[in-house]
């Protein structure tokens, strides 16, 4: 087996949660020992694993109850003498006739069981029984990763922004934190797919990207939107507060030196920002989201290269909005 699963297999609930640890136990383990294993964990299931490190299958509880029935192999040998590898009747590995991709009947069992591998390109991330997922935590990490996270600029994407951006919202509204959102929108942006290509855009989008993390907190959430919008969600800041970050990243990208093919291209942004003090509890987080918005196409209405930022209060009323970003800078 080329990429073994390693230790962090683990059994997971209907609900996704993980509720105990699948055990690896070496091939040779004999059964009485096996037993004692499954005796000491939750999990239906065992992996053994070979002396190099690689896996080489599946073993379940019902098929040790199964051999301790019978009593003895076809060598006449005594139950709890024979080893685990007699049991293995799932076999892991990276090839599609090792591992079933349709249901398969287990040798040694009482019923029929569905053993569905679940992969990602070449590699396996799990297999799936009608009692259990057995998954390899190792590689469904990076899978997952990839999922939340936007290719180009390697910031989470909208998707995983939204789960987060709810999640703080009921933190900040069961703790009495303030909460402010902050949207990015890149000024003429089809100006510059147009004159430049769309490659050079994506350039642009990106050096955006790496500004925004740089500017804003550590522990902000910053993310990819949609097309040439960023969003950050802060914790914990003050109406007052917000101006700082926004500043400075409208200083960075004025300052911000991008040339193709000797030819400069001038990048602004345009900012509207909305930070909720009280009253989240008769509040949406889209109530936060709309409120931020309005400040960003003020922003563009006064002639980009701005931002706006307003309170929202708990009635769902808003303060009036203020500019807070430094004078233009001229880039010669």
């Amino acid at each position: 087996m080329d990429s073994p699963i390693r230790c962090s297999a683990s059994r997971l609930h209907d609900n996704g949660t993980e509720i105990a640890q699948v055990p690896i136990v070496p091939a040779g383990t004999v059964l009485v020992d096996l037993a004692q294993v499954f005796a000491r964990h939750e999990s239906q299931h065992v992996l053994v694993q070979e002396a190099s490190g690689g896996l080489l299958g599946i073993v379940s509880a019902g098929q040790l109850q199964n051999a301790m029935r019978t009593g003895s192999d076809s060598s006449i040998a005594a139950w709890h003498h024979r080893t685990v590898e007699s049991l293995i009747s799932v076999t892991l590995g990276l090839d599609e006739s090792v591992v079933p991709t349709k249901p398969t009947r287990l040798a040694q069992t009482e019923i029929d069981q569905d053993c569905v591998s679940i992969r990602d390109g070449a590699d396996l991330l799990a297999l799936m029984t009608s009692e259990d997922v057995l998954l390899s935590w190792n590689r469904l990490e990076p899978a997952l990763a990839r999922a939340a996270t936007d290719a180009l600029t390697s910031l989470p994407n909208r998707a995983h922004f939204e789960r987060r951006f709810q999640e703080e919202w009921q933190r900040a509204s069961r703790l009495g934190l303030t909460l402010g959102l902050i949207i990015v929108d890149v000024d003429h942006f089809k100006q510059v797919n147009d004159n430049f290509g769309h490659l050079r855009g994506d350039m642009v989008l990106a050096a955006v990207a790496q500004c925004c993390q740089k500017q804003l907190r550590s522990y902000d959430l910053v993310a990819r939107f949609a097309g040439d919008e960023f969003i950050a969600l802060t914790c914990g800041c003050s109406v007052e507060d917000i101006d700082l970050p926004i500043r400075r990243l409208l200083a960075s990208i004025r300052t911000l030196d991008l040339r193709f093919n000797g030819n400069f291209v001038p990048t602004s942004l345009s900012i509207g920002a909305s930070v909720v003090c009280s009253g989240l509890d008769e509040l949406t987080a889209d109530d936060l989201l709309n409120s931020a918005d309005q400040c960003l196409y003020q922003a563009k209405r006064s002639g980009r290269d701005r931002a706006y930022r307003v309170e929202l209060f708990g009635d769902g009323t808003s303060g009036v909005s203020t500019r807070v970003d430094t004078p233009p800078l001229s880039v010669e």
